[in-house]
């Protein structure tokens, strides 16, 4: 194992971790059991991030599945998956700039940000309670659209949390006394430097060509870890560098070329509607 993390990077310099966001009881069961097998085909453990008291109807596909909670206890306990708390009810309740702030400039929703501490705390804790009490234990946190602040950061720690999915760089870091592992691709694709780079999957995205953009990437060389690996990865000179390398490539693109994007393509609609009304 010592062997196998000191060498956790790729000669392309770049590894992999998938997670699978938004699980409960009422998902696409099935598309999620597919999923699961793909995985084992090939060695990998994906991260799930489960969602202790799910009460957002628009995550509701299909009536609740019997045994769930054995059936994840189960899946954990023959190595198949790892999972995290992924919010408490995933029903949001203010609006607040991503975890991301200014890197991707936009606003989302959230069920945590800009709620009193010990709100927050409240809600962490009887998510977690109800983990707990299906005999599952995590001390990893997801947060629904990415949003937390300073009072999510605090109570997770009071409560026991060490580690966060999600971030914008290009190697695991520490802040506000938690260590984050980045979430920066939503498919299999190549960054421009070397880095961890979880690939974050939603069970409804799923379409087939998706699925084969997974297959093709678990058959690749590309290093492929879990979530638990990458918590073990040391500390690196160059990780900080590259880690701000990564978000100003960020703060550069959302800020200049999807802007930049945006306006030709207003542009060229503007300039398409004037051509239509000439034609008339």
């Amino acid at each position: 194992m010592k062997k196998y993390l000191k060498n956790h990077i790729n000669k392309r310099g770049r590894t992999y971790l998938y997670r699978v966001d938004d699980i409960h009881p009422c998902i696409l069961w099935e598309r999620l059991e597919n999923l699961i097998e793909l995985f084992k085909e090939y060695n990998v453990v994906p991260l799930l991030g489960i969602i202790p008291d799910n009460k957002d109807s628009s995550l509701k596909y299909e009536t609740e599945k019997p045994l769930y909670w054995d059936i994840i206890k189960d899946m954990i306990e023959k190595g198949e998956i790892e999972i995290c708390q992924h919010g408490y009810q995933h029903i949001y309740s203010t609006v607040q700039r991503s975890i991301n702030q200014n890197l991707y400039g936009r606003v989302s929703p959230s069920e945590f940000a800009n709620l009193p501490y010990e709100v927050q705390r409240d809600k962490i804790k009887r998510g977690m309670e109800i983990l707990n009490s299906h005999g599952l234990y995590t001390d990893i946190w997801m947060a629904p659209s990415h949003t937390n602040d300073k009072n999510t950061f605090k109570a997770l720690k009071s409560l026991g949390f060490k580690y966060i999915t999600d971030g914008v760089a290009a190697y695991p870091f520490k802040k506000h006394g938690l260590t984050f592992i980045p979430q920066q691709i939503w498919e299999p694709k190549k960054e421009f430097v070397s880095g961890v780079f979880t690939i974050c999957l939603h069970l409804d995205d799923l379409t087939e060509e998706l699925i084969e953009d997974i297959r093709e990437h678990l058959q690749s060389e590309d290093q492929i870890i879990s979530f638990s690996q990458a918590t073990k990865i040391k500390k690196r000179l160059h990780h900080k560098l590259f880690n701000i390398i990564y978000r100003l490539k960020r703060i550069l693109y959302y800020h200049v070329i999807r802007r930049y994007r945006n306006i030709k393509k207003y542009r060229k609609k503007k300039y398409n509607n004037n051509k239509t009304d000439k034609a008339k």
